[in-house]
């Protein structure tokens, strides 16, 4: 039953390092009727079925941008929703490149679509993996680029140079909202699209920890991860910044994901320590299966 009011269901918190307890980057949004999912990190189709939500009850698709732990287990969630039933294409919507990205999937699953209709005939869709894909541009001020059920998505551009473009989301109905920021430093966009947010799904690196774990993996002989996640600080604010940006924002409730590096649960106080000082509201520690309700 639809309401006026939304709810949060983090399907994975993690970062591009894999990890047993935290999976891809990934969230549905829901008003209870209406279920909007906001990327598709690695292992986010099974968090789907563990979140009792499968990929054929999911109605819309938003891509914050192209990088790989946030689209690759697009694949599978296309594969499962036709193999659930559905008969119509699933809509898509993404920064420029996604149209490409998700054409590439279907391709790569061609094979496979063809001996499943070969094998099952008329009980699944002839359309297979068919997707309408919906490219945008947006700016720094958040802009309407879909309404799905009731639910107005809004999306705002972010720094997370160089890769160009990226975006967040702001996802409204009733007059409450929850902002997914996407990978980011803090910006104008971001600022302008989380102003007042009841939820603020944040982007979040922890420094020190970060190098500790960088440290780790050269002590252990692979210098090139190290390196890789050294990189990382360029395009990922600390999570002290981003905490300083919702509070500029006037945000109600700071969730913290995109955990760099996902620490287990009993590191989770150490890698937000500090941060009540930055930002006056709630604070919450996302983790995979979490829900946080509005209303």
């Amino acid at each position: 039953m639809a309401t006026d009011s939304l709810e949060l269901v983090l399907l994975g918190t993690s970062s591009p390092i894999h990890t047993p307890h935290r999976f891809g980057p990934s969230q549905v949004i829901t008003d209870g009727r209406t279920r909007i999912m906001v990327d598709t990190g690695w292992g986010s189709t099974l968090r789907l079925y563990q979140a009792a939500m499968p990929p054929q009850s999911i109605d819309a698709i938003f891509i914050t941008h192209l990088h790989s732990d946030h689209t690759t287990d697009l694949a599978d969630f296309l594969v499962m929703r036709w193999v659930g039933g559905i008969r119509g294409p699933i809509p898509i919507y993404g920064p420029a490149g996604t149209s490409r990205m998700v054409k590439g999937f279907q391709e790569a699953m061609a094979a496979d679509t063809k001996y499943r209709l070969d094998h099952h005939g008329e009980k699944l869709w002839s359309g297979g993996l068919s997707a309408d894909i919906t490219e945008f541009e947006a700016g720094e001020e958040p802009m309407v680029v879909a309404e799905i059920g009731g639910i107005v998505v809004k999306a705002f551009e972010v720094d997370h140079r160089p890769v160009k473009p990226a975006y967040g989301f702001r996802l409204e109905k009733g007059g409450h909202s929850i902002v997914i920021s996407g990978d980011t430093n803090p910006c104008p966009g971001l600022l302008a699209g989380a102003k007042g947010a009841d939820i603020l799904v944040c982007d979040s690196m922890n420094q020190a920890m970060m190098k500790v774990l960088e440290n780790q993996l050269r002590t252990a002989g692979n210098e090139v991860q190290a390196s890789l996640l050294e990189d990382a600080h360029t395009y990922h604010a600390p999570i002290e910044a981003m905490a300083e940006t919702a509070q500029q924002a006037g945000v109600k409730h700071l969730v913290v994901s995109h955990m760099m590096p996902p620490v287990p649960v009993e590191q989770e106080a150490q890698f937000v320590a500090g941060l009540d000082r930055v930002f006056e509201a709630k604070i919450t520690v996302g983790r995979d299966l979490m829900r946080i309700a509005l209303g």
